[in-house]
């Protein structure tokens, strides 16, 4: 059901009512890809994926121009924790995570690295790294993408340094992990993305540290709080404090034409998701459309 060139473009679905669902809603609104947890992202854990599921949703998919689906890990993960039993826990939810991901064929697994609380911060990039490292070494299929994180708090990952040395410490996965980038995330850690110059330069940087090649989804977010608040606060398209022109210049720049898009931003109303994949189709310069056959 694709095509050459298409726009890989999208938003986090709800799974409410089953797996499928997500596609069809993601559909209705004229998603290419989407976004998904596979299970409660709430709990650590989650009743067994049944073989009819399975089958439902990989048939559903097939008929659907849905192109790639990808899962979101949970939240209650935290690779980095000092807590034993948190800790233990989080390696475990995430070899869960990896399973389903790998029985409903999902390539990608986005996931935020975790922060070491009370420990200091290389504490808890070794830990992550350590806890990577077992879970890729048993583990076949999906790919681990670390999310580019705000800063809040403690957690690792708001700064490129951070996300290349962890991807260094797992050189021998190097097709199994990549980077999420998200672009709140991003700017409220201190990059800016606003004009041309802005944006080259973080880019470059990108490139420098980490290179932009492993960047394998883009999540497409304004910010609700200023450059460099350390704050993960989204916002709709063009409503923050990030503007459109960012998300101009990253929706038609040629290296990053094939790469997946997905939107995280407000649902407060149903008619959100929508509204933003507008604003965003409405971005791409005829150059660009051309690209994509549009």
């Amino acid at each position: 059901m694709t095509k050459k060139n298409m726009l890989s473009l999208g938003a986090h679905m709800s799974i409410a009512g089953g797996l499928e669902k997500a596609l069809e809603r993601g559909t209705s609104i004229g998603c290419t890809a989407l976004q998904l947890f596979t299970q409660n992202n709430r709990r650590w854990h989650s009743k067994q994926l049944t073989a009819d599921q399975i089958a439902l949703f990989k048939k559903t998919q097939k008929n659907l121009p849905i192109n790639p689906v990808i899962s979101h890990a949970s939240y209650l993960i935290n690779l980095a924790s000092p807590n034993i039993a948190v800790n233990e826990k989080s390696v475990q939810a995430l070899r869960n995570e990896l399973e389903r991901c790998s029985m409903l064929d999902i390539p990608y697994l986005v996931l935020h690295p975790g922060s070491p609380l009370t420990e200091d911060k290389q504490w808890g990039l070794d830990k992550i790294a350590e806890n990577l490292y077992s879970l890729l070494k048993e583990t076949k299929k999906t790919t681990i993408l670390l999310e580019t994180m705000a800063g809040q708090g403690a957690s690792i990952g708001s700064t490129f340094q951070e996300l290349a040395y962890l991807l260094a410490k797992l050189s021998d996965f190097k097709e199994r992990v990549g980077i999420c980038f998200d672009t709140c995330h991003v700017f409220s850690a201190g990059y800016d993305l606003r004009d041309q110059t802005t944006y080259t330069k973080t880019m470059q940087e990108f490139e420098n540290h980490i290179g932009l090649n492993s960047i394998h989804l883009f999540h497409l977010n304004d910010s609700k709080h200023i450059l460099g608040s350390h704050i993960d606060r989204h916002e709709h398209i063009g409503q923050g404090k990030i503007g459109l022109e960012a998300f101009r210049l990253l929706l038609n720049d040629s290296r990053f034409l094939s790469t997946t898009k997905i939107l995280e931003t407000p649902k407060e109303n149903s008619d959100d998701d929508l509204n933003n994949l507008s604003l965003l189709l409405n971005l791409l310069s005829p150059k660009t459309r051309t690209h994509y056959g549009l």
